[in-house]
């Protein structure tokens, strides 16, 4: 089983280089890896010792869908697998992908588990906010971009990344990877893998109140650029908010970041 490993990186040479560590030290090896520098203000430098590792700068920064998109075009394995360039796989993530693969699947993810660069504050609660830092998939089983892999003969049927969402140019437009996962659940055979896990850094800027809800308020924006305007999107902020209002709706700090995060998605589906 072939299988290409896509890491789109922007302005994280150190984070990015751990990335590939991790993945040059599986047991069982990738068919290649392909780094994708999108438009860094400084080149990419990293000199890696393999010949099966395949380095792409672009001269400007095109997004994470745009890069993501040419990753799969170059790719030449029969598989197509993406962690992010601040993720580090566990050492035993292909060989998982690669048991899922063997049952017939065709989208495979696993949990995303979080990688604290400080202490996270007391209020935190990964239930509650990891979704809004990137962590916390396992629960629910869900696959997220950083810890996702695609039969790539597939993307023929269901499209791939939307371009008008995702990363790009200073904007945290967010929610690329959810969509096609969602196009992919309709026509796919999609398997969970708890045993598939990727550890996704979440550093001291991403456990604060302004950085939750600035993500919030963008992802409901790239709902709307996605789907076009819902015509529900201001009763479901209404109840949002009059739920927020009732205060034996989240008696705790968390439970109340949840809500705030909430209307500000909701926000977003508006404007």
């Amino acid at each position: 089983m072939a299988i290409s490993v896509v890491v789109v990186t922007y302005n994280r040479p150190k984070e990015v280089k751990k990335a590939v560590e991790s993945l040059l030290n599986q047991s069982v090896k990738p068919f290649e890896i392909v780094i994708i520098d999108n438009g860094s203000t400084l080149p990419l430098s990293m000199k890696v010792d393999s010949p099966f590792v395949k380095q792409v700068r672009f001269d400007k920064e095109i997004g994470i869908s745009n890069a993501r998109n040419y990753g799969i075009c170059i790719a030449k394995g029969e598989y197509v697998a993406f962690i992010d360039d601040d993720c580090i796989a566990s050492r035993n993530w292909l060989e998982e992908i690669q048991k899922g693969i063997r049952t017939g699947a065709e989208v495979l993810g696993g949990p995303l588990r979080p990688r604290f660069g400080a202490k996270p504050p007391k209020w935190w609660k990964e239930k509650n906010l990891g979704y809004f830092v990137g962590v916390g998939n396992a629960e629910k089983g869900e696959i997220w971009g950083g810890n996702m892999a695609f039969e790539k003969k597939i993307f023929n049927k269901i499209g791939v990344f939307n371009p008008k969402i995702g990363p790009r140019k200073g904007k945290l437009l967010k929610g690329e990877d959810s969509f096609l996962i969602a196009k992919a659940k309709a026509q796919c055979k999609v398997l969970f893998l708890p045993n598939a896990i990727v550890f996704h850094t979440v550093g001291p800027e991403r456990l604060t109140l302004s950085y939750i809800i600035r993500w919030a308020y963008n992802s409901g924006k790239s709902q709307k650029i996605a789907f076009g305007p819902n015509p529900l999107a201001f009763y479901r902020f209404l109840k949002v908010t009059l739920e927020w209002l009732n205060p034996f709706m989240a008696s705790d700090k968390s439970g109340r970041i949840l809500r705030v995060a909430i209307m500000a998605e909701q926000v977003g589906t508006l404007i």
